[in-house]
C-alpha cells in the first residue's frame, strides 16, 4: 500500500504501512504475531474473567440450598376442612400437612369456629358439642383449641382426647400435658392447669363458677381434681389411634434421615474439595463488602454447619457432630428463608428423644429458635421433662435419668433467681412441680434423693414466692400427700427387693423430715391429717425397721418381719415406761416369788436353747427384770439384760457391738447368727435407735436414764444431747457431761440425777447453782 495524494494503495504479499505525519516517519507494523506479548494477554484475560466469576458467585449467587419447608395442605376425610357445622357418621379424619392430625369418633358433632395458617403452622378452634375427638401433633404443626361447655383443652404437642355427652366433660391427656381452662360467660379462661401425662378429667357439665378465677394452684387441683387412668376409664380405641399416629411419625423421622443420607453427603468434604472449599470461603469474606451479604454469609455457613451436623449423626458420627454445632454462632439465623426451613428441621426432629442419633442437632436447633427470654427457657426445659416421659415411656429408664441432669441443671439456673424474678412464673413453678411428682413417683428407676431433691427445691420456691399472709396451708396438705405416696412406694419396692435399702434410707429421711415440717406449719384440723400422720409415723418405723439388725437376719416375708417388728416396738415403749418408774421411785410388788419369777426366766431362756451362768433379778419388786450372766447361744457369747413379761432381750452386746433397741427371745438366734454373718451392720446417720452401733453408743436403759436427765436439766434451760455424755451410771444415776452450754461458755461437770447435786465444778454444788454461777 502506498499513499499517493491522500490514498493508500495495496499491494500483493507483503503489508507495510508508512504512516508519515508532517514528513515525519512514525512507524511501521507488521502482520507477524508477537505470542509472548499475546499469551501473557491470554491469561491476564482467563485470571482476571474467572476472578470476575468467583467475585460474582461467592458474593451475589452462592447459597445453601433449601428444598425441604413445610408444604401447607388440609386433607379431610371428605374434603374440604373449614369454618361451619359438621355431623360425622364414620370417624373422620383432618391431615395438616400430613403430619399432625385431628380425629373426629363416629357420631361426634362440632362446629369449627376459625382454622388459619401460617408458614405451614395451623390455628384452629372448635366446639365440641357431642362426641369424640382426638388430636394428634407431635410434628408440632397443629395448634388446637376444643371447647366444650365451660371447658377448653389445648396442649403444646403430644396426644389427648376429648368427649361429651349430655352430662360429663371427659378429657384425657394420652402423651405430653395438656392445658385445661375454666371458662367465663363470655369464654374468657377464668384459670387453668397442667394435665400431667397419663391422667384424665371428668367434669360436669355446668360445674364451673366465677369464684374459681381466684383460686390458687393448689386449690383448683383440689376442687376440680384429675387422676390417674384406669382401665375402666380408658376407651379401647384410644390405643389403636396412638399406635397408628406413633407410627407415622416414626416413619416422618425415618423418611427425613434417608434424605439426609441421600442429599446431605457433600457437605463433609474432605481432601482436595475441602481446601477449595475453604479457599472459596476465604475470598468470599475478603471480596465482600455489603454488611447485608455479610450477615447472609453467616447464615449461610451455620446452616452448611447445621446440614452437616445433621448428616454426621445420622452415620453415627455424633461426637464429630456436637464438635461442629458448638463451633456454629448461635443465633445468627433469621432470614425468612432459612427460619422456614429451620422450622422444618424443629417439626421433623420433634419426635427425637435424648439418645437418638439426631437429638444433638434437635437440642442445638431448639436452642437456637427459644434464646430470646426466660419465657423461652421454660418452654426448652418442659420439652425436656416431656423427653424424658418419653424415655420412660419406651422402656430406656437408664437413657432417662441421663437426660434429667440437663434437665435439673436448666431449673437449677432457673430457680436461682431472685424472689421478685420468681415470683412472675408462681403457676410455671407449681405446675412443673406436679409434673415432675407424677414422673418421680410413677418411675421406679427415679426413687433416688438425687432426684427428688428437685422437687423439694420446687416446693421451696413456691413457699419462697407466695405473697405475704397467703394461707399456704392447701399447699402444705399437697405436698405431704405426694410424700406420703412415695413413701408408701418406697415401702412396696423395698418389700419388693426392688430398692437397695440405702437408697431407699435416704430417700425416706429426706422425705420424712420434710414431710414433718410441714405437718408442723399446717394451721387447719383437717380430718385427713390424721392419716397423714398416722403414714408418716408408720414410715419412720419402716426406717428403723430396714435398718435393723432383724430385718436382716430375720426369715419371713417383708409384712411378716414388720408385723414382729411394730410389735416388739410397742414392748420396747412399755418397757421404757418401767424403767422411767423405776428411776422415778415408783415400784410394784409381784404376785409372784423372786424364784417362781426366775424359774420362769429360765424356763424361757432354756427354750430358745441359751446357755448361762446365772440370771439374776435387777432389783425391781416386781421381779420382771433380769441380767443374764455368762450367756452364750449358738457358739456367740453376749451379755444382755432380759424383761420377764415382754420376753424382750435389751442392753444387749456382742463383742463390741450394742445394740440400741431390744431384741424379742424368739428373734435372737437369727440375729446374732446374722451378726456373725457380717449381717445388719448397717448404721443410719440420722435416725435414731436404729439397729446396733459402735462402742461408744448408749444401752437401751442408758438411753432411758439419759431421757430423763435431758427433762431434769431442761426445766433449768439447759439442753444436751448423747454427745454431751461421757458416761453413765445407771444404777446410781450417775452422769459425766462434757462441753454443755450454760451461759457464755461451756461447762464440764458430773450430776447425780437422783439428789441433784453437782461436782467437777469449784463452787457448784446444785444444777441451780451452776445455771446461777454461769449467768
Amino acid at each position: 500500500m502506498q499513499k499517493s495524494d491522500g490514498q493508500y494503495n495495496f499491494t500483493d504479499g507483503s503489508i507495510k504501512i508508512k504512516i508519515m505525519t508532517e514528513n515525519f516517519e512514525v512507524g511501521e507494523v507488521s502482520n507477524e504475531v508477537n505470542w509472548p506479548l499475546f499469551t501473557r494477554f491470554l491469561v491476564f484475560f482467563v485470571v482476571s474473567g474467572s476472578l470476575f466469576l468467583i467475585f460474582l458467585w461467592v458474593v451475589f449467587l452462592k447459597s445453601v440450598s433449601v428444598d425441604a419447608m413445610l408444604k401447607p395442605s388440609v386433607i379431610a376425610t371428605d374434603g374440604d376442612f373449614e369454618v361451619g357445622d359438621y355431623a360425622v357418621d364414620n370417624d373422620y379424619e383432618v391431615y395438616f400437612d400430613g403430619i399432625d392430625l385431628m380425629r373426629f369418633t363416629a357420631g361426634s358433632e362440632f362446629s369449627i369456629e376459625d382454622v388459619s395458617e401460617d408458614q405451614g403452622f395451623y390455628t384452629v378452634s372448635i366446639i365440641l358439642e357431642n362426641g369424640g375427638v382426638w388430636v394428634a401433633n407431635m410434628g408440632g404443626v397443629l395448634d388446637v383449641k376444643i371447647k366444650s361447655d365451660d371447658f377448653m383443652f389445648q396442649n403444646v404437642d403430644g396426644y389427648y382426647y376429648v368427649e361429651k355427652d349430655d352430662s360429663k366433660v371427659f378429657a384425657y391427656a394420652y402423651k405430653h400435658p395438656c392445658e385445661v381452662h375454666f371458662l367465663g360467660d363470655s369464654d374468657n379462661s377464668l384459670n387453668s392447669y397442667l394435665l400431667p401425662e397419663g391422667y384424665y378429667v371428668d367434669f360436669s357439665i355446668g360445674a364451673v363458677a366465677d369464684v374459681i378465677a381466684d383460686l390458687r394452684y393448689a386449690k383448683l387441683v383440689k376442687d376440680y381434681p384429675f387422676y390417674a387412668i384406669s382401665n375402666n376409664e380408658e376407651r379401647d380405641f384410644i390405643e389403636e389411634f396412638a399406635e397408628s399416629d406413633d407410627d407415622r411419625y416414626r416413619k416422618i423421622l425415618s423418611d427425613f434421615e434417608n434424605l439426609v443420607i441421600e442429599n446431605y453427603g457433600s457437605y463433609d468434604s474432605e481432601g482436595l474439595s475441602a481446601k477449595i472449599e475453604s479457599g472459596i470461603d476465604f475470598l468470599r469474606d475478603k471480596l465482600t463488602f455489603s454488611k447485608t451479604k455479610k450477615v447472609e454469609n453467616v447464615e449461610q455457613d451455620t446452616l452448611k454447619s447445621l446440614n452437616l451436623a445433621l448428616y454426621l449423626s445420622v452415620q453415627g458420627q455424633g461426637e464429630q457432630a456436637i464438635v461442629v454445632l458448638t463451633e456454629i454462632e448461635q443465633g445468627s439465623v433469621d432470614s425468612d428463608q432459612y427460619v422456614s426451613y429451620l422450622n422444618y428441621l424443629n417439626v421433623v426432629l420433634n419426635n427425637s428423644v435424648y439418645g437418638d442419633d439426631l437429638y444433638p442437632v434437635k437440642n442445638y436447633l431448639r436452642e437456637l429458635l427459644y434464646s430470646v427470654g426466660v419465657e423461652d427457657g421454660i418452654i426448652v426445659l418442659r420439652e425436656r421433662l416431656n423427653e424424658i416421659y418419653d424415655l420412660v415411656n419406651s422402656g430406656e429408664v437408664a437413657l432417662a435419668k441421663s437426660a434429667f441432669s440437663d434437665y435439673e441443671r436448666g431449673w437449677w439456673d432457673f430457680l436461682g433467681m431472685s424472689s421478685d424474678e420468681l415470683s412472675v412464673y408462681r403457676k410455671d413453678i407449681s405446675e412443673e412441680r406436679e409434673l415432675l411428682s407424677v414422673l418421680l413417683l410413677g418411675t421406679e428407676g427415679f426413687y433416688s434423693a438425687d432426684y427428688f431433691g428437685l422437687l423439694e427445691s420446687f416446693e421451696d420456691a413456691i413457699f419462697k414466692v407466695a405473697v405475704s399472709g397467703t394461707d399456704l396451708d392447701e399447699e402444705r396438705q399437697s405436698f405431704v400427700s405426694s410424700k406420703v405416696k412415695a413413701l408408701n412406694k418406697i415401702e412396696s419396692l423395698v418389700a419388693g427387693g426392688d430398692l437397695s435399702i440405702d437408697a431407699a434410707t435416704d430417700l425416706m429421711i429426706m422425705l420424712l423430715e420434710s414431710a414433718d415440717v410441714l405437718m408442723g406449719e399446717i394451721e387447719s384440723e383437717a380430718a385427713v391429717l390424721t392419716y397423714y400422720q398416722s403414714e408418716i409415723d408408720h414410715s419412720w418405723i419402716v426406717v428403723q425397721f430396714i435398718n435393723s439388725v432383724e430385718y436382716s437376719s430375720l426369715s419371713g416375708s417383708f409384712d411378716e418381719k414388720l408385723e414382729a417388728y411394730m410389735q416388739k416396738e410397742q414392748d420396747i415403749e412399755e418397757l421404757k415406761s418401767y424403767l422411767q418408774g423405776l428411776h422415778l421411785g415408783a415400784d410394784s410388788a409381784s404376785e409372784l416369788t423372786l424364784d417362781e419369777a426366775k424359774s420362769i426366766v429360765e424356763d424361757d431362756l432354756d427354750g430358745v436353747s441359751i446357755s448361762y451362768d446365772s440370771v439374776s433379778s435387777v432389783g425391781d419388786s416386781a421381779y420382771r427384770l433380769f441380767t443374764i450372766d455368762g450367756a452364750s447361744l449358738g457358739g456367740v457369747d453376749f451379755e444382755a439384760k432380759y424383761d420377764r413379761e415382754s420376753r424382750l432381750i435389751y442392753d444387749l452386746v456382742v463383742g463390741e457391738v450394742r445394740f440400741t433397741t431390744g431384741v424379742r427371745l424368739e428373734d435372737l438366734e437369727d440375729v446374732v447368727a446374722g451378726l456373725e454373718s457380717g449381717g445388719g451392720e448397717e448404721e443410719v446417720g440420722e435416725v435414731e435407735e436404729v439397729g446396733e452401733v459402735d462402742e461408744r453408743s448408749f444401752t437401751y436403759s442408758e438411753q432411758v436414764a439419759i431421757g430423763l436427765l435431758q427433762d431434769y436439766l431442761a426445766e433449768y434451760g439447759i439442753a444436751i444431747s448423747e454427745s454431751n455424755i461421757v458416761d453413765v451410771d445407771v444404777e446410781n444415776d450417775v452422769f459425766t457431761l462434757e462441753n454443755v452450754e450454760i451461759g457464755d461458755g461451756l461447762v464440764d461437770f458430773v450430776i447425780y440425777l437422783e439428789s441433784g447435786l453437782v461436782s467437777g465444778v469449784e463452787g457448784v454444788e446444785t444444777v441451780e447453782e451452776l445455771v446461777n454461777i454461769r449467768q
